[in-house]
């Protein structure tokens, strides 16, 4: 009986030690959404033109990790 409670006991230490380190990691970042965006341009003559840009208007950077709450 007591081999039993050994494996028990093991068991649920496993599960404890996998579910502390499930919660302490990180998730993954999200992929970045590239969004087109439409822009107006005046061209030679006063002609008007719709310009669709696909990539981003800025870049952002990230230095460090967002904090988690």
């Amino acid at each position: 009986m007591q081999r039993v409670w050994v494996v028990v006991l093991s068991v649920w230490a496993v599960l404890a030690i996998v579910a502390v380190l499930a919660w302490s990691s990180r998730p993954a970042a999200p992929a970045p959404q590239l969004a087109s965006q439409q822009v107006l341009v005046k061209g030679a003559n006063g002609k008007q033109r719709l310009v669709v840009l696909k990539a981003p208007a800025h870049a952002t950077t990230s230095t460090s990790a967002a904090v988690r709450p």
